[in-house]
């Protein structure tokens, strides 16, 4: 039986006629196929009376075309071959392999894209040539099938892509990162440090490969080995409150090693965890609450529309942790405090995340005021990963800036500022509580949208929370969530440490805001939202100066009385906002390697002129004239992430241009045009990338 097998088309043709022409040497009928075979010479004697050697000739070649960037082997088909014979590209003799008078196969290394001649070499004889065409090969992505990792441990995966004619063109693109994890193109460097609460969690990472003519892709599992296991909280008491809509769980949360310091381990913590008695099919968003200073127990207050998680911190840490060496032994120099009791806090979030299936981990927020508010900000920054949105009020975002009261509270906590004790991979606790480095630092930060609101004449967490700068950055927290693209809608008023403005009263910014569960600006962990920066609608908080009307002070900054209208001692408009009015529609959201786009607008709605002047308006009104310039850099992006340096093309209505991605890969679009009308603003990839500014 004739066998074809590996051959093309013309190269089975030429070896099957070959075969038959020799069984039926005699046939001298028409052949029933249209191709004439070719005509050979007979066979005749030597001149010492064997038979004298075929012409040489060269009938086809297989594969044709060949693939480029990768070794393959040459199937050669023709007559006059013998064992001396040798195959040659481009001048090039190729390890060849006699397998009979009419086939050869040699073996060819990598080769460019092109067209290359091909001839066999007889002793000093060449057959006619042919011309083989090398086509670019796709791109091959060399990846593990799965990559395993402990909790608490970082590993680090570089995806090698092979087979690539032009490497200049090539991008390399990872879809499907776990939460925390990044990707690092320009060194293809996959890093993954899981928390504790992501143990025997696996997630299927999708590698995406193209030089701009093959696109290829391939996966690999990342799998989280469940190695710190703290006790699961129990729940020691129920109660069904019907007429609300939820239940109401008491939990004891019993500590461990990681839990708790060694000395304290074996304590119990009580927690509240509310969850709606009917839950529709897409789940509910999660609400962690974190209380304030002197709390004597966890808040109990529950909703039918969303789990509540109420953790507790009687010993005012500010949701921090302590010193490792507590009780027994003082905060010393040289010595560590980890973040104990934010680490409970997270324990609580994955225990609900775990056993109550109608939670959805795609819409956790966290939220708090006072020492509850720093708390908020520390755990939504810090834990970036986990979390869709902060709403944090009257807290401090810089922990060397606490008043000296607390400074000295604290400090039995998490020892003496300037004892540095270590509070995690050898930065001090106080600066990882320093909010401003959390932002110029870390991109899981920068990812995160926050709501802020602080008053002007609060005396105990003062204005200063806001726009004095941080010792160790140079920067504010206004400051720095404005220069770094950072989602926020920052609020302040004359009110005080939970004391409404006398003027305004309470919640006067907004009639319509409501990024987990409203209609627009909605948020998720796992889509991409725009982050409005240095909007023209904005106000002026004022550089932390006083105004004259009150003298400073270490404790209340320039807090002048709550029930005074108008004598704060700040600089700045009275009562205003950042990020105000300005929305997104999360359901445009369009988010893939090739494109990035959301539909933007200025909200302009219902509310009520200023109540007296150096005053802004009420609820949704807009004052200003339209349209509002806006900086917008995207966050949180799955798909649409850029190398520094690249040149990212954009368009929003009529307007158009080009901007480049900066050092850490963000990309901001400067001073857009928002009206009242929803506007899509598209961004592309373009095929130029520069050297990244530093």
């Amino acid at each position: 039986m004739l066998s074809c097998s590996g051959l093309v088309s013309r190269a089975c043709l030429t070896v099957t006629w070959l075969a038959l022409a020799g069984c039926y040497s005699g046939f001298s009928g028409a052949i029933p196929d249209e191709q004439t075979p070719p005509t050979r010479p007979p066979v005749s004697e030597g001149p010492l009376g064997g038979p004298q050697l075929a012409p040489l000739e060269l009938d086809a070649l297989s594969p044709d075309p060949a693939p480029g960037g990768v070794a393959f082997d040459l199937h050669v088909t023709g007559a006059g071959f013998t064992r001396s014979s040798v195959v040659v590209v481009a001048g090039q003799e190729l390890p060849t392999t006699f397998v009979s008078g009419g086939e050869l196969h040699a073996h060819s290394g990598p080769r460019k894209r092109g067209d290359y001649e091909v001839l066999v070499r007889r002793d000093d004889e060449e057959s006619r040539p042919l011309t083989l065409a090398v086509e670019r090969s796709a791109p091959r992505i060399l990846v593990p099938a799965e990559v395993g990792v402990d909790e608490d441990t970082e590993v680090g995966l570089v995806v090698d892509v092979v087979d690539v004619a032009e490497p200049a063109a090539l991008r390399v693109h990872v879809l499907g990162l776990p939460p925390g994890a990044t990707w690092d193109e320009p060194t293809r460097t996959f890093r993954f440090t899981p928390d504790f609460t992501q143990g025997g969690d696996r997630w299927t990472v999708t590698v995406l490969a193209h030089d701009h003519e093959s696109r290829v892709e391939a996966t690999f599992d990342v799998v989280v080995r469940d190695t710190i296991q703290p006790p699961w909280p129990e729940v020691v008491d129920t109660e069904f409150l019907d007429a609300s809509g939820y239940v109401r769980y008491t939990l004891s949360q019993k500590t461990d090693e990681y839990l708790d310091s060694p000395g304290y381990a074996g304590r119990e913590f009580v927690a509240k965890v509310m969850v709606p008695l009917e839950a529709p099919s897409e789940g509910v968003p999660v609400r962690i609450g974190l209380h304030g200073f002197a709390t004597a127990n966890p808040g109990g207050t529950g909703s039918a529309n969303e789990i509540r998680i109420s953790p507790h911190d009687p010993d005012n840490t500010y949701w921090w942790g302590y010193a490792d060496s507590l009780p027994d032994v003082e905060p010393a120099a040289g010595g560590a405090a980890p973040d104990y009791t934010m680490r409970r806090v997270l324990h609580l979030v994955e225990y609900v995340l775990r056993h109550h299936p109608e939670a959805d981990p795609q819409r956790v927020y966290v939220y708090g005021s006072s020492m509850g508010g720093a708390g908020a900000m520390l755990l939504g920054l810090l834990r970036g990963r986990h979390f869709a949105y902060i709403d944090a009020r009257l807290g401090q975002a810089i922990a060397r800036n606490h008043r000296p009261s607390r400074i000295t509270q604290l400090s039995g906590w998490w020892g003496a500022p300037e004892l540095d004790l270590d509070g995690g991979g050898g930065l001090s606790a106080w600066d990882h509580m320093d909010l401003t480095r959390a932002l110029a630092e870390s991109s899981e930060a920068r990812d995160q949208f926050l709501f802020l609101k602080h008053g002007k004449d609060d005396p105990t967490i003062h204005f200063g929370a806001t726009v004095l700068p941080s010792p160790r950055t140079g920067e504010s927290f206004y400051q720095a969530l404005q220069s770094r693209g950072v989602g926020h809608f920052a609020i302040w008023d004359e009110g005080g440490h939970g004391v409404a403005d006398p003027v305004l009263g309470d919640s006067w910014w907004t009639g319509s805001w409501a990024p987990i569960s409203g209609d627009e600006a909605t948020l998720r962990r796992d889509r991409a939202f725009p982050a409005f920066s240095y909007s023209s609608l904005d106000d002026d908080p004022g550089v932390g100066v006083g105004n004259g009307k009150q003298d400073w002070s270490a404790n209340a900054g320039f807090a002048g009385e709550v029930a005074i209208a108008g004598d704060t001692g700040w600089d700045g408009a009275i009562a205003g906002a950042l990020g105000r009015f300005l929305r997104w529609d999360g359901a445009s959201v369009v988010d893939t390697v090739d494109r990035l786009q959301f539909a933007l607008r200025v909200h302009a709605g219902d509310g009520a002129d200023p109540p007296a002047p150096g005053y802004p308006s009420e609820g949704d009104r807009v004052m200003a004239e339209l349209p509002a310039f806006v900086d917008v850099t995207p966050r949180r992006t799955q798909a649409f992430r850029c190398r520094p340096g690249e040149r990212v093309a954009w368009s929003f209505g009529q307007d158009h241009g080009e901007v480049v991605a900066g050092p850490d890969g963000s990309v901001t679009i400067p001073a857009l045009p928002l009206t009242d009308t929803w506007t899509t603003l598209v961004m592309r990839r373009t095929l130029t990338v520069i050297a990244a500014s530093h």
